[in-house]
């Protein structure tokens, strides 16, 4: 947190003076300072001495005054907001292993669902953009912030032969808006999932490397399971060339060996991807706390009879 007015931090000092002037009131048995309306009838009617409650009464008491001096200094904090200028492409290999059950009903419906309710959890204003790949790859949708649009597009997905994890990759940088040097002009991400092993075209090494002259990171989902009744005959993913691919361009790799754990990585994605840190004023929030302890300061002196 930091403070765009910090001179008023120094009306914190103040907190040292009452705490002393309380205490000698207290040596007085509550003779000179009240603190609080009409409490201090209520102490010395009761005849009780202080105990936990009173105590956490004017702790809290404490707090409440120290929160409102903070207001002074119009407090700041980095909070996540959308980015409106990052785009997301989503690389879908829709190869014909991608029609394997081990991930229910298939892979590829599995990948179709997460896919969607990522795009439905992005926050308005991001673009989004879809790729898929087998035997080539082929630019579905642009960056675009119509996200219905999207998921649209990813509803029709349909399985083709053979798989081009390289060829995805490229395709998806394409979609990416350049500058100079041919570096990508947006917070830029692609998150690519593949059950398989690139069979054709151009490596996926190569196409990380170019990935990262871009400043594109890629985050990576292998897909699959070693359950041996899938209807589908698999040699599996290449798991050791998609984390490569994440750790050149700075991304992650995940492994989905069920339907649920692919949601659960889409989600975790949608955390991380499409927003920024943005620092913004939050007087208010330390005022509505401030508020909220000196309430429950006086909840508890009434409950407790206890003096504040």
């Amino acid at each position: 947190m930091s403070f765009q007015a910090p001179v008023y931090l120094w009306a914190l000092l103040i907190l040292p003076v009452l705490a002393y002037l309380y205490w000698r009131a207290r040596q007085g048995r509550g003779q000179g300072f009240v603190w609080l309306p009409d409490l201090e009838r209520v102490r010395l009617a009761s005849g009780v001495t202080r105990s936990w409650p009173g105590w956490l009464a004017v702790g809290l008491y404490g707090v409440s005054i120290a929160l409102a001096l903070l207001v002074l200094a119009k407090p700041t904090a980095a909070l996540p907001t959308p980015d409106e200028q990052a785009g997301v492409v989503l690389a879908i290999d829709v190869s014909g292993s991608m029609m394997a059950d081990d991930l229910k009903p298939s892979r590829l419906d599995a990948a179709k669902a997460a896919a969607r309710s990522f795009v439905e959890r992005m926050p308005a204003g991001v673009k989004v953009g879809l790729v898929s790949f087998a035997a080539g790859a082929v630019l579905e949708s642009g960056l675009t912030a119509d996200h219905q649009g999207v998921i649209e597009r990813i509803d029709l997905l349909e399985r083709r032969a053979n798989t081009a994890i390289g060829e995805g990759l490229l395709e998806s940088l394409k979609a990416f808006p350049t500058g100079a040097n041919h570096q990508v002009a947006v917070p830029a991400t692609v998150i690519l999932l593949s059950d398989g092993r690139n069979r054709i075209g151009v490596s996926p090494q190569e196409a990380a490397q170019e990935a990262k002259r871009r400043g594109v990171r890629v985050f990576t989902i292998g897909v699959g399971s070693d359950d041996p009744n899938a209807s589908v005959d698999w040699a599996g993913f290449d798991e050791a060339e998609l984390r490569g691919i994440a750790e050149v361009t700075g991304g992650r790799y995940f492994a989905a060996d069920s339907a649920d754990r692919l949601q659960e990585i889409y989600r975790e994605l949608g955390s991380q991807v499409g927003w920024k840190l943005e620092r913004t004023q939050v007087s208010g929030l330390v005022a509505l706390l401030a508020g909220f302890c000196l309430a429950l300061s006086l909840m508890v002196s009434w409950g407790s009879r206890r003096l504040i």
